[in-house]
């Protein structure tokens, strides 16, 4: 199963191909107040206001250096049957790779699923059913 790797802090992460839209330069958010501190803030895609969460806070990792090229990920999240359109703020898109679910360790923690091994660097895999927009 293809996915793309993204850094975000001091984490890499994984999320599955399959789900996402668009990988776009760094949109630009409108903070809302007293919302959860994942949520980035709302931005405007296609004509639409798009809820953004910070991949980075939602994974647990820590913040890295300020990226050079950040992205926003526009993917599906949450059950098929009831999935919305949120951007993912994260630090940089690195490739595409081909995950087999046997080479996931699986943690089930959180809204990951666990790791993997890419290239010889730990990978958390992310399962964009269980991230519930804001």
């Amino acid at each position: 199963m293809p996915h793309l790797v993204v850094a975000c802090g001091d984490r890499l992460c994984a999320l599955p191909l399959g789900s996402i839209r668009r990988v776009v330069r760094a949109l630009e958010t409108h903070p809302l107040p007293g919302s959860a501190p994942e949520l980035a803030g709302l931005a405007e895609f296609g004509g639409e206001p798009v809820p953004v969460l910070d991949l980075a806070m939602m994974v647990g990792a820590q913040t890295g250096p300020s990226p050079a090229f950040p992205v926003t990920v526009l993917a599906w999240v949450g059950p098929a049957h009831h999935h919305e359109l949120v951007g993912l703020a994260v630090d940089q898109a690195l490739e595409v790779v081909a995950l087999a679910p046997h080479e996931v360790l699986r943690s089930g923690d959180g809204v990951l699923l666990g790791e993997v091994l890419v290239g010889g660097s730990p990978v958390a895999v992310v399962d964009l059913e269980r991230l519930a927009g804001p």
